[in-house]
């Protein structure tokens, strides 16, 4: 449960691990600091829960997980049985920290299916702030509501996210950190020719920048605009003293993150359960 407060300099490994562990925690508590009717969050010394009622797995999870051996499968069954009451599904993470070491294991004996992320990170000690934008792409800061509504609508379309899924809820769910409290985090909007087409947030945390929610609309693809809409934050970060940039990768962004100077460090394991998953606590 221990958070950096100070800006990481010359992080080592270990370091680096575990702020693109925590610095992904943090977005997620990010999404239950407002006053959402159905939000609940609640913190243990073995675990984090967060709770938005949106029936979709991205919206509800456990997350920094160091339960022990003795107390694990009580804990798995204590989250099963909060989420299926509710009748939704919900994410549970795991990171280099996370205990006890074969706690994916045991998630996917109980009706979890397994999915990961690669944890990468950057030296912005090496980036040329002075890089050009790409011809016909302008980047723009969310500093307005109007903004953030665009960059909200970005995202729920270039993660396909379904239906049942609240079409204004990163733009409340972040508002505040975004236009009032602009220390702890940052959105930019890419526009292509004009059009709003891709998006990036990043989330000043656990002692590094964290890059988040990049996404860019399908017909955008292929033109470089994602490595603009990624370079942005990176850039806002050198400039405000910070020395190491993170994000988590899905398979589809690894080798784009590589050309861009990102390194692998580690593993972000997801496993998702949904209602109706076969019975648990068997195993």
């Amino acid at each position: 449960m221990n958070h950096f407060i100070t800006t990481l300099k010359n992080p080592n490994q270990p370091e680096i691990e575990y702020a693109i562990e925590f610095n992904l925690y943090e977005f997620f508590r990010s999404m239950v600091n407002i006053e959402f009717e159905d939000n609940q969050y609640k913190e243990t010394e073995e675990f984090s829960r967060f709770f938005t009622g949106i029936p979709f797995y991205f919206f509800n999870g456990v997350i920094d997980n160091h339960i022990s051996s003795e107390n694990v499968m009580k804990m798995i069954k204590e989250n099963i049985t909060f989420f299926e009451k509710r009748q939704v599904p919900f994410l549970w993470v795991l990171g280099p920290s996370s205990t006890p070491k074969n706690m994916g294991e045991l998630l996917i004996k109980n009706g979890f299916i397994s999915d990961k992320l690669q944890g990468m990170a950057y030296n912005l000690k090496i980036l040329n702030t002075e890089r050009e934008l790409l011809n016909k792409v302008e980047i723009l800061k969310v500093e307005s509501m109007d903004n953030l509504k665009v960059w909200n609508d970005i995202i729920l379309t270039g993660f396909e996210f379904p239906k049942e899924v609240q079409s204004d809820f990163f733009s409340e769910a972040f508002s505040f950190i975004l236009l009032n409290n602009r220390t702890s985090a940052s959105a930019f909007l890419a526009y292509y020719d004009g059009n709003p087409v891709a998006s990036s947030l990043i989330l000043y945390k656990a002692g590094v920048v964290g890059i988040h929610l990049v996404t860019t609309l399908e017909e955008a693809r292929g033109k470089g605009i994602g490595t603009a809409i990624t370079l942005a934050p990176l850039n806002e970060a050198k400039k405000l003293g910070y020395e190491t940039a993170i994000l988590h990768s899905t398979e589809m962004g690894i080798n784009m993150y590589k050309r861009m100077g990102f390194k692998e460090y580690c593993t972000i394991e997801l496993f998702i359960w949904q209602p109706g998953s076969k019975d648990p606590f068997f195993h």
